[in-house]
């Protein structure tokens, strides 16, 4: 909690905080810092620079606010110490979920990609992961 407190800063435009659970408010575990950084660096800034600012929907969930917005029960939206592949529902100012997934598909190597009617959902898992 203490480092959720100094609001860490992990790229140039995100902060830890953003990544956490609002409502009920539950910070990112301490152990999700370097991933949650990998992943803005390598996904959400080239992201950023080409669609503008990016809005950070739903990052860290508990298992019970997981299981009310209806996301699935082995989310990468739980972040845990066993799988250490964050994910974020993100939606940018400019173009379209699509053309963001598109862009997206590029930047990761592997992991998980999802697109819906607002915003799209990108993690680091391990392997290769689209809907």
């Amino acid at each position: 909690m203490q480092r959720q407190l100094l609001d860490v800063q992990l790229s140039p435009h995100f902060k830890l905080s953003e990544f956490a659970q609002h409502s009920p408010p539950h910070p990112v575990p301490a152990y999700m810092e370097r991933q949650l950084r990998r992943l803005c660096i390598d996904v959400l800034e080239p992201l950023r620079k080409v669609f503008g600012t990016c809005h950070v929907l739903s990052g860290c969930r508990t298992v019970a606010h997981n299981t009310e917005v209806g996301g699935a029960p082995a989310s990468y939206h739980i972040y845990s110490r066993r799988r250490r592949a964050p994910a974020a529902d993100v939606a940018f100012e400019r173009g379209t979920p699509q053309q963001w997934a598109e862009r997206a598909d590029k930047l990761l190597q592997s992991g998980g990609l999802g697109v819906y009617p607002t915003h799209i959902h990108v993690d680091q898992r391990g392997f290769h992961a689209r809907w």
